[in-house]
């Protein structure tokens, strides 16, 4: 699609723009307790400015409350792009949610032809700026080795994104669209799996195990 491979193109250019933006209004940040929703305002605000110009004939918003998914909405002809802007904390790895297990299909890869993260790392300790990547939602998502799925949060089954190592060095998982919703489908599986044996089947007895059992006949 035109407008996913316009955007591809100006990855770096964005990230550029971004950098600078957040280093040249660093000091709008004037409470460390907000700083990552300050931090997210900069950046929605810099990220439609430059990408405007280069897709004139789409429409642009942003969320008017918190929580809301996406950050930057751009919706046109082709359908519905989604750019999410998270901030990370340089001092540890980013522990930031992306999606939820249990609605990422039809909630998010259903829905919208591609989706972007802007990742902003900041240290907040010092008040000061790291760097920006900005990636696919596929190549943020970090790795579950146990059953070679997605990276999750075992009790909400809330996504998670890789190491700031795996970051820096370009380390992606998931290389294709295919491979991540294999991905997804591997750690949807590996999750019940252990839900049920933690904290269903010990609550079970005979009759109510079969009652279980007759579902998948």
């Amino acid at each position: 699609m035109k407008t996913i491979k316009i955007i591809n193109d100006l990855s770096s250019n964005l990230v550029d723009v971004i950098s600078n933006g957040l280093i040249k209004r660093i000091n709008e940040l004037d409470n460390y307790q907000i700083a990552w929703k300050q931090i997210q305002d900069i950046v929605a605000d810099e990220t439609i400015n430059f990408l405007y110009s280069k897709l004139k004939h789409s429409k642009f918003s942003c969320p008017k409350v918190k929580s809301v998914y996406p950050d930057v909405k751009i919706e046109n002809k082709e359908g519905l792009f989604a750019i999410d802007i998270k901030v990370g904390e340089d001092g540890t790895n980013p522990g930031f949610d992306i999606a939820r297990l249990d609605t990422i299909i039809d909630c998010r890869i259903s829905k919208y032809k591609e989706e972007w993260e802007l990742i902003v790392r900041y240290d907040k300790k010092n008040n000061k700026f790291i760097t920006t990547y900005f990636n696919l939602l596929r190549e943020v998502v970090g790795l579950r080795k146990e059953c070679n799925g997605i990276k999750y949060r075992p009790y909400d089954g809330r996504i998670r994104p890789k190491t700031w190592k795996d970051f820096d060095n370009n380390k992606i998982y998931w290389n294709t669209r295919e491979e991540f919703l294999i991905g997804v489908e591997n750690s949807q599986l590996n999750r019940w799996e252990k839900n049920i044996k933690q904290h269903l089947v010990p609550l079970l007895d005979s009759k109510k195990k079969q009652k279980f059992i007759n579902l998948f006949q």
